[in-house]
């Protein structure tokens, strides 16, 4: 608990409030950043604001704590989403609104899956082709079938894609969870 000098008022970090909380500029750039670059990594929040790690990693930690940050593990990246708590009521009403609490949960788990580029290439494949061969997502996402057999599973074991084997050739789609929220996802 600290005293500011001169007013009497005794302040402490838990009592800090919403609007408290964002009206220091470093916290409010980073939470603006996250509310822009959906899925964004603790490394890119750094590098787009010029802050060095320990500085974002304090704030960011604050913003957890009070519920207006969320974030998924992603492999060993960290990724982050705002959470409905700091929004403004103002503003426009988003389309991604309309979701239940588990189709944003996995919207944020395709989101974070897509950050990188040959998943985002299976996932934006599968969408446009469901049943594709193991083959045919090799070509397109321009990696050896290797790569897209270590992809596949880490997007298997996510719940974002499933496969079967006709013969000897394996095809892969979307997971019926995930395709009902591509409308709410732009994979650029």
């Amino acid at each position: 608990m600290v005293t500011i000098s001169g007013t009497g008022k005794k302040y402490s970090r838990s009592s800090y409030g919403t609007g408290d909380i964002l009206s220091q500029s470093t916290r409010n750039s980073i939470y603006e950043n996250i509310q822009q670059n959906e899925g964004t990594h603790f490394r890119k929040i750094c590098r787009d604001l010029d802050r060095k790690a320990g500085v974002i990693q304090y704030h960011v930690s604050i913003l957890e704590k009070k519920g207006l940050v969320k974030s998924i593990q992603n492999g060993r990246y960290k990724c982050f989403f705002v959470t409905n708590k700091g929004r403004d009521p103002s503003l426009v009403f988003e389309q991604k609104d309309e979701l239940s609490f588990e189709q944003k949960s996995l919207r944020q788990k395709v989101i974070a899956a897509t950050k990188r580029d040959t998943p985002k290439k299976i996932i934006g494949y599968l969408n446009n082709k469901p049943n594709s061969s193991h083959q045919d997502i090799a070509s397109i996402c321009g990696v050896t079938p290797q790569a897209i057999t270590f992809h596949c599973q880490r997007l298997q074991n996510l719940n974002l894609i499933s496969s079967y084997k006709v013969g000897r050739q394996k095809f892969y789609i979307l997971s019926t969870n995930v395709v009902e929220i591509m409308p709410f996802l732009s994979l650029e």
